[in-house]
């Protein structure tokens, strides 16, 4: 197009928005970060893939961390590694580059456990450095509902470290964890906070730890000195883990939010838990044994079988609130010591650890 030499000058080439947008967000240019559009796009990784799937797990670990070595249990990143969180950090995202990148940290999250000890090194750092990202780099406002789902199965594979903060330990003293001194605990109960007000990343959160506790049950029965006692101290660390996730919930209910764990709804299931464990465990009476078999209306309740004529209490998988209640009705027909002994352990580290959940120490 031709003008005249009266004209006004005007640009050869307009710039997009999109472009525009980049350049006013990274001024001055010699500084700008990179910009993460709607698509992060970790190679060979799909943040629709489940978690469990290792191929598309081990393309985000790839991606977070692409080289480094072990040293004393513990991952060194390497030079690409630490460029490539820094271009992270330093990154300009909108939700949709935020929603893949937490997608990623979650998938690799699931390698905790069950890998070589340099994998478990590698995703044990990687998980630590989510956390952070997570505290100090994406505002509470940006936090969307996929988001507060990726992070908590982020949270939820590491129930060691989230067990102990419910029970009155910190990530910052007790040496014991493989999260210890990664992360503080601030860092680690600020993102408990943050995505607890969902209600899919707080059933995540309860169902995940109802389960860890459930296997720690099982793995430390078979061994016990004192089986009773190994019980009812196990069940108190699991009411102690229900309460603190539900004081965390109210405590952030009341910054305007929903209170998304029912502490009504959890009691009753880890009591029906620790009812069948204590079956399956030989520490109930007779009495509970024969109210199981014939207090249903004079039948047995739905719970109760024999094997090879022996009683035997069955549990769904996984137990579900409306099933609970048929054991609850099973244990107010009888006086068993065991049942007993296991509702005051349960509130009593219900209590504890809900008074860990409201002390949380938060990062706003």
């Amino acid at each position: 197009m031709m003008r005249s030499g009266a004209s006004t000058p005007r640009p050869r080439h307009s710039l997009s928005t999109a472009l525009l947008t980049l350049l006013l967000a990274c001024a001055p240019l010699v500084a700008c970060a990179q910009y993460f559009g709607s698509e992060l796009d970790i190679p060979d990784f799909d943040p629709d893939t489940a978690s469990s799937d290792q191929a598309n797990a081990r393309a985000a670990l790839d991606y977070l961390s692409p080289d480094g070595e072990i040293s004393d249990g513990r991952w060194v990143p390497g030079e690409r590694t630490r460029e490539r969180w820094k271009t992270l950090e330093e990154g300009h995202w909108n939700s949709g580059g935020l929603e893949e990148l937490t997608a990623a940290m979650a998938a690799v999250s699931a390698m905790r456990t069950g890998q070589d000890e340099q994998t478990a090194a590698k995703t044990t750092w990687i998980v630590a450095k989510s956390m952070e990202f997570a505290v100090d780099q994406i505002p509470l406002k940006d936090y969307t509902g996929t988001i507060k789902q990726n992070l908590a199965l982020l949270l939820a594979n590491s129930p060691k470290e989230l067990a102990s903060l419910a029970n009155g330990g910190s990530l910052e003293i007790n040496n014991v964890y493989g999260l210890s001194g990664l992360v503080t605990d601030a860092q680690f109960e600020t993102a408990l906070y943050r995505v607890i007000d969902d209600k899919h990343a707080a059933g995540t959160l309860t169902s995940t730890m109802l389960q860890h506790h459930h296997n720690q049950v099982d793995s430390d029965m078979p061994t016990a000195t004192d089986p009773e006692a190994t019980l009812l101290g196990n069940y108190r660390k699991a009411g102690a883990t229900m309460g603190y996730l539900n004081g965390i919930a109210e405590r952030r209910a009341g910054d305007n939010t929903t209170d998304t764990v029912d502490e009504a709804d959890i009691d009753t299931v880890l009591r029906a838990q620790a009812y069948v464990a204590a079956a399956n465990y030989g520490l109930l009476s007779e009495e509970a044994l024969e109210a199981a078999a014939t207090g249903n209306n004079g039948r047995s309740f739905s719970f109760y079988t024999e094997v090879n004529g022996q009683p035997t209490i069955t549990a769904p998988d996984p137990m579900t609130p409306q099933a609970a209640q048929d054991y609850m009705t099973w244990q107010e027909l009888l006086t068993d010591p065991t049942m007993d002994n296991l509702d005051v352990k349960i509130n009593k580290g219900y209590n504890m650890g809900y008074r860990q959940g409201q002390g949380a120490k938060i990062i706003k």
